[in-house]
Order: C-alpha cells, then structure tokens, then sequence
C-alpha cells in the first residue's frame, strides 16, 4: 500500500476539502459529476477519473483550498486498485455531503 494513504486521516481530511470547495455548488451540477465520477470508479478508470476532477478543480481555482487539494492528491500517485476507490469515494462523499447551491 503507498505509505502516503495509509493514514485514514488523509481520506476523511481529502472528504472534508471538497465538502468545502464545492459548497454551494448547485445540487444539479454536483449530481452529473458524481454520476460521472462513479462510472469511472466502477470502470476502475483512473485517468478519467481524476481528468473529470482536475478539470473541475480547475475551474474553481478562485478557491485557495484547491491549490492545497490538487497537490495533496497528486502527491498519492500511483494508487493500486483499493487505494484508488478509497481515495474516489472520499472525493465523491465529500462532494456529495456539500450543502447550498440552487437546484437548477
């Protein structure tokens, strides 16, 4: 296992990142990209996977938390299997547990 996911506390810290960054993100939006991340997971498709966030990320790089974010994850790499679909539901989860934005 890569030593730098070892620590349970580095999937709950990566889970609460992106509560914070797409808080207030519109619950639509947040659902089509969830969709689209958990397509990639159960292909185990890494490149998607993470193409779909840094591409996201990228795009709300006004936020300070994803400069941090986006060198914590690449610091990861490579992930096996398992790591891959701890660290993709830690993304997702937070993601997911993100409140505000309009529905449409």
């Amino acid at each position: 296992m890569n030593s730098k996911v070892r620590n349970k506390g580095v999937y709950s810290s990566i889970m609460e990142d992106f509560r914070e960054i797409f808080e207030g993100v519109s619950k639509n939006y947040r659902q089509k990209l969830i969709y689209n991340l958990l397509n990639a997971v159960k292909c185990n498709n890494q490149k998607e996977f993470f193409w779909t966030v840094f591409r996201v990320l990228n795009a709300n790089s006004d936020n300070p938390k994803v400069a941090e974010v986006s060198e914590k994850i690449g610091k990861m790499f490579p992930l096996n299997s398992s790591e891959f679909e701890r660290v993709a539901y830690s993304i997702i989860l937070g993601i997911m547990s993100a409140g505000g934005g309009e529905s449409g």
